[in-house]
């Protein structure tokens, strides 16, 4: 029983780290500025990195990293079908075939019926259209477009039938504002950096999930969440989740286990003009398990700003397939924070990554001095 909880702690996030909160600040694991800057130029003397694009932002990681995608927003969720350009006929026609059943089983809507499981192409055969019927007048909407090699389709899913139309006009100004980006290359243009694309869309939807696995450090994995608030921004404590956590271990029996664990820092961080907090932790070992790092950082951002995003990052060592404590790690404590520093200290805003606007340029003219001269 005991080792069925430990799993399901260290799979949830900070929750599942447990320590008092006075522990955290104790003097034995606070780290010193002098201490990390020493880290961090002895960890990038030893690594080769390159700029790896995100969003609207550039971080340097090592060059011998594997970057996986998740999530993908831009307008819309976009998808990438890496090398399939050639056989998206076949996916859709697959597509189509397993969504037979539905569209047997639900009545034809007049309104939409012409595009049900009947793909629609628009400007020849780069951009396509699909709208599968998925329930009582609801439908899954998906738009192709073939860019290079690789096929991405456009989602909007469970849609009732008064906004199909409207989505699908969505979907197709999203697939319009797509273009090729080569990989580990950085854009010079104004625009949105994704898996192997760049959006050009001005839309209050963006943010990526993205992974980095190094290849000399394969157990090491670093994820970054980016997502542009709008009307209303996310609130957490991280000192708070770890007390909770605490409070839950000694529910469940586990309070000498939690009381081993190691706070490496716990404190407020400021990440490219971002305000947020960061938690540090050595997870022990226990139970079979070895013990590993879980590091997290998260800021709130600001609404309707692009360049103030909600930021979720985390570092995990001892993974192991999908086992987040499968293996010992190979990272040592002072090796683990200085890769997370290096990381987290790169992270900067792309040149031109924004289009000026008549607002940003009246807000700069505004902050001139108004006593300025004038020139005669």
């Amino acid at each position: 029983m005991k080792k069925i909880l430990i799993r399901k702690f260290l799979k949830a996030s900070l929750i599942m780290c447990f320590i008092e909160h006075d522990y955290a600040y104790s003097s034995e694991y606070r780290k010193t500025e002098v201490v990390e800057n020493q880290m961090n130029d002895r960890f990038a003397n030893k690594l080769k990195v390159h700029d790896i694009c995100f969003t609207r932002f550039l971080m340097s990681a090592p060059e011998k990293t594997t970057i996986v995608y998740g999530r993908l927003t831009a307008g819309g969720e976009i998808s990438r079908l890496k090398n399939q350009a050639e056989n998206l006929g076949n996916i859709i026609q697959e597509m189509i075939k397993e969504n037979e059943r539905n569209h047997h089983l639900f009545p034809k809507d007049e309104d939409v019926d012409f595009a049900v499981d009947a793909p629609i192409l628009i400007n020849g055969v780069n951009i396509t259209h699909l709208v599968n019927i998925v329930g009582f007048s609801y439908y899954d909407i998906y738009t192709f477009i073939k860019i290079g090699n690789d096929a991405y389709v456009i989602e909007a899913k469970g849609m009732p039938k008064s906004l199909v139309r409207e989505y699908l006009g969505k979907n197709l100004s999203t697939a319009k504002h797509l273009r090729a980006l080569e990989e580990k290359t950085v854009p010079d243009d104004p625009g949105i950096c994704l898996d192997g694309v760049i959006s050009t869309i001005d839309s209050p939807y963006e943010g990526i999930e993205m992974g980095l696995r190094l290849h000399d450090h394969p157990d090491v994995h670093f994820s970054i969440t980016i997502m542009k608030n709008r009307d209303f921004l996310q609130k957490f404590d991280l000192a708070k989740d770890i007390a909770n956590g605490q409070k839950e271990a000694a529910e469940k029996g586990l309070g000498a286990w939690a009381s081993h664990l190691k706070v490496l820092r716990l404190r407020k961080r400021v990440v490219n003009n971002w305000d947020g907090e960061e938690a540090l932790l050595r997870i022990p070992s226990g139970y079979g398990k070895p013990s590993v790092h879980k590091f997290t950082f998260r800021a709130s951002g600001k609404t309707n700003a692009a360049l103030y995003p909600f930021v979720q990052m985390t570092l995990d060592t001892g993974v192991k397939g999908n086992m987040s404590t499968g293996q010992k790690p190979s990272l040592s404590d002072e090796a683990a924070l200085a890769l997370w520093d290096s990381l987290l200290n790169s992270i900067r805003v792309r040149p031109n990554a924004l289009v000026p606007s008549a607002t940003t340029t009246a807000k700069q003219n505004d902050s001139l001095p108004k006593s300025a001269p004038t020139e005669e």
